[in-house]
């Protein structure tokens, strides 16, 4: 659970090869209730990720996007993890969510935060909250929650963290959440390497 002092949440100091938090809340435009709930949680993540390789006779434009692919797995790896957890409800009994382009640029934008300035918390580096920055990106909930995950090398291993995660699954399998973005980053000169984040919505 994110307890503790308001600069304790912010800093998220974690310890370990990777960590996973979570953060799940309901409210209206005006305000979000956050309800912080399970500890940052160690766990050791396999190495190893695969290329994409352009198929024979492909157009110059195509072994570009396939080269691009290969060494920026961004648009990739997002929608692997939204169809793992997709699946993942499927088999709850939850209806698939669908991807908000406006929560995928929020989910992205913070992945892409935590990545370069090395740090892993469901809080901004001037202090928002996931909720902060849905609203302030236009994004009108009547609930919402957030999962964020560094050092996992691939969708499969990070979505398995969030799953032996209580707190984490719980968001996943929320059937009363619609709607989905996620964030991916890479960044070989930070502590974690690789950062997730994946912000859910229900629009009002």
């Amino acid at each position: 659970m994110l307890r503790g002092s308001l600069t304790a949440r912010r800093r998220a100091a974690l310890t370990g090869l990777t960590a996973v938090a979570m953060l799940a809340g309901l409210g209206t435009e005006a305000g979000a209730a956050a309800r912080p709930d399970s500890p940052p949680t160690a766990q050791v993540a396999p190495a190893g990720t695969t290329a994409q390789v352009a198929p024979a006779g492909a157009t110059a434009a195509g072994t570009a996007a396939a080269t691009a692919a290969a060494t920026d797995p961004r648009a990739a790896f997002t929608a692997r993890v939204v169809a793992l957890t997709n699946a993942r409800r499927k088999a709850r009994g939850c209806g698939a969510l669908a991807v908000n382009a406006t929560l995928s640029r929020v989910a992205q934008a913070h992945t892409t935060d935590m990545a370069v300035h090395s740090y892993v918390s469901h809080y901004s580096r001037t202090g928002r909250s996931p909720f902060d920055r849905m609203r302030a990106a236009g994004y009108r909930y009547s609930r919402a929650a957030e999962n964020v995950a560094a050092g996992q090398t691939t969708p499969d291993t990070v979505v398995a963290a969030w799953m032996r995660s209580p707190g984490h699954r719980a968001n996943i399998l929320n059937c009363g959440l619609r709607q989905i973005g996620v964030g991916y980053a890479r960044n070989t000169a930070s502590r974690y390497r690789h950062y997730w984040t994946q912000d859910f919505g229900t629009p009002r």
